[in-house]
């Protein structure tokens, strides 16, 4: 999920820097940026489709419209959207919803927008945004792969077992100095343990042995001369 969030804001950062990128534009100047809400996509599974729409010009876009029904293999229209106007530093938001119909490739064009500077001018002007493998892991340029029920479950299985995995790795470098400071911690504790049992087993056999008693010294009888 963190890779598809740094993978999308980057697509949206290049989509920006383009459309920045001309220092002598002038007017409206739109960035198109589309998602998908999920990395793997499943047969029958509901789908939401998101389209941000941003304005970084200096002035608003009128008569914008959003053209994204280029799809294949799946259930539904895809989506348009009109706006009246987009002001500058201003964004407007499409969700909607599609649902693969068969195993193998989604496909889906760029979204187009059109608008102009100027609600009066004829001219018009068009932005796309990325295409929608862009956003996954997995996609191609022939589009985003549809899982069966099956192979998605594998997959998950699969991911669950590397996520666990990856966590005992990090687990046992992780615990190595624990496991070590515990190990010196009970050899010192019972290194202790056997001197104070030593201590107490040379007190208790001092107590237990006899005192010998000193011998009464003799008498000295006196010499007659």
């Amino acid at each position: 999920k963190k890779k598809k969030m740094m993978k999308s804001a980057m697509i949206l950062f290049a989509a920006a820097a383009c459309a920045m990128g001309d220092e002598t534009r002038t007017g409206a100047s739109l960035a198109v940026f589309k998602e998908l809400s999920v990395e793997d996509v499943v047969i029958g599974m509901n789908l939401t489709v998101t389209v941000n729409v941003f304005n970084l010009g200096e002035s608003a876009a009128f008569n914008v419209a959003l053209d994204d029904s280029k799809w294949t293999n799946i259930e539904g229209t895809g989506a348009k959207k009109e706006w009246d106007t987009i002001a500058p530093g201003d964004s407007k938001t499409v969700s909607y919803v599609v649902i693969p119909k068969e195993a193998g490739v989604m496909g889906s064009e760029p979204a187009k927008v059109t608008f102009k500077d100027d609600s009066s001018s004829e001219l018009v002007k068009a932005a796309f945004s990325n295409h929608v493998y862009d956003t996954t892991s997995a996609g191609s340029l022939d589009g985003v792969p549809v899982l069966t029920e099956a192979e998605f479950e594998k997959k998950s299985s699969r991911r669950t077992k590397e996520w666990l995995t990856f966590v005992l790795l990090l687990l046992i470098p992780l615990g190595m100095p624990f496991f070590f400071y515990n190990q010196s911690s009970n050899n010192l504790r019972a290194k202790k343990v056997a001197s104070k049992a030593s201590e107490a087993k040379a007190t208790a056999a001092a107590k237990s042995s006899p005192k010998k008693k000193a011998s009464p010294g003799r008498k000295s009888t006196p010499t007659k001369n």
